[in-house]
């Protein structure tokens, strides 16, 4: 498989082997499939943690006696947990060579800014307590 210079560089910048995504394991169906499973994964583990940041934590917490602020560490480290997942399924799709690596880095790269401003957001907003 000939990659492009572009490829190569996002290879790089994900620690892939380049010349790993040539050799996939398995047919090309199993191997795609693995593909979607990992994205598949990613956004559920993405719609998990909104569910559980905006929705369970600020409510959820206070009711059981916790105070609101004792939910930014939990929500950094959902946060970083998150930001993981979404690196990993990205190099998932760099080594097998997913024909719609391009499409999701797209979506990755929203995620990843998003979570990264949150994360910030957090950050100082724990610093300010």
């Amino acid at each position: 498989m000939n990659l492009s210079r572009a490829d190569n560089l996002m290879a790089r910048l994900l620690l892939v082997n380049s010349g790993a995504a040539a050799v996939a394991v398995g047919d090309e169906a199993s191997v795609k499939r693995g593909a979607e499973n990992a994205l598949t994964l990613s956004l559920m583990f993405s719609g998990a943690r909104c569910i559980l940041q905006y929705a369970l934590l600020p409510f959820l917490l206070p009711i059981i006696g916790i105070a609101a602020e004792a939910t930014l560490p939990i929500l950094l480290l959902i946060n970083l947990v998150a930001m993981v997942s979404i690196f990993f399924s990205l190099r998932r799709f760099w080594t097998i060579g997913y024909a719609h690596r391009w499409r999701y880095l797209v979506v990755a790269a929203a995620a990843l800014v998003l979570l990264a401003a949150f994360t910030i957001y957090d950050i100082l907003k724990l610093g300010a307590l």
